[in-house]
């Protein structure tokens, strides 16, 4: 385990750049994990994010968690060991579970690990599990699901996929995703991806347009929920190409972000 203290996190810039140069084959993540001992939330960034993403000034919403940590995220993908080049992940998905609440005021030990790993027809499927903690209570979690290619032959096996249930979908609010948008999100949580900021520097990486921050949708969908919410998955369905007019709707705890010809882009449960 690498221990490093809050103030010993690196900011995203350089940390961006170690992942655009990294080099080599990707191959398994090996078993390793980074702990921040005395974590604490940046409250001026917060109420910047709150406030760009729809949330009430003084929360600490859930998505936040991996906005925050994200840096440790990079620290670890740009370990030396690490098999893995950071900018050709895809995102999957990422679940929430809040067992105490948070605050602001308070400090806590921040976990990073590598959680389970399996190949399949696309690729490397890994999880990135973050774990807060206060002594030895578990105050909430997050796992990050993430897709990485890899060369050779692949598993024919497909990842168990959950049964369907049959919603009745109701328009909640319209989301108008735009580039302008992407690079204030990009600013506000740290997240400088190329593929998000504009054609030119997506294009390298195959899309003809910027795609939409899928942590951004995340944050845009749990601000669109009236209570308070302990539990949230989430499922990215495909790229969002910008500019996108979307519709957040919901039906109890479905919840999900469709276009205009109702493919659904983000599949989510909240409770």
């Amino acid at each position: 385990m690498l221990q490093y203290s809050a103030q010993q996190i690196p900011t995203t810039i350089p940390l961006l750049a170690k992942a655009i140069l990294k080099r080599g084959e990707t191959a398994e993540l090996p078993e390793k994990s980074i702990h921040i001992k005395d974590f604490y939330f940046d409250k001026s960034k917060l109420a910047s994010y709150n406030g760009f993403c729809g949330f009430a000034e003084t929360s600490l919403p859930l998505s936040y968690l991996f906005v925050a940590t994200q840096p440790v995220q990079l620290m670890l993908l740009t370990q030396p060991d690490v098999p893995v080049k950071p900018l050709g992940m895809i995102h999957l998905g990422v679940e929430f579970e809040l067992h105490q609440p948070m605050s602001v005021e308070t400090r806590y030990d921040f976990c990073l690990s590598v959680g389970e790993q399996q190949h399949t027809i696309k690729g490397l499927e890994f999880e990135l599990i973050g774990e807060f903690r206060q002594g030895d209570d578990l105050v909430a979690r997050y796992v990050s699901r993430c897709l990485l290619k890899v060369s050779g032959p692949r598993k024919r096996g497909r990842p168990a996929r959950e049964p369907k249930i049959a919603y009745e979908w109701k328009p909640v609010t319209p989301l108008n995703l735009v580039e302008n948008d992407a690079r204030r999100y990009a600013k506000l949580s740290g997240d400088y991806n190329p593929i998000h900021l504009h054609r030119l520097t997506a294009k390298p990486f195959g899309f003809e347009a910027p795609i939409a921050h899928g942590m951004y949708m995340v944050a845009k969908m749990l601000a669109s929920v009236n209570e308070p919410v302990t539990k949230a998955k989430f499922t990215f369905q495909r790229p969002v190409l910008m500019p996108c007019q979307t519709t957040i709707e919901r039906d109890g705890e479905g919840l999900r972000l469709v276009n205009d010809a109702n493919k659904a882009l983000v599949s989510a449960t909240v409770s």
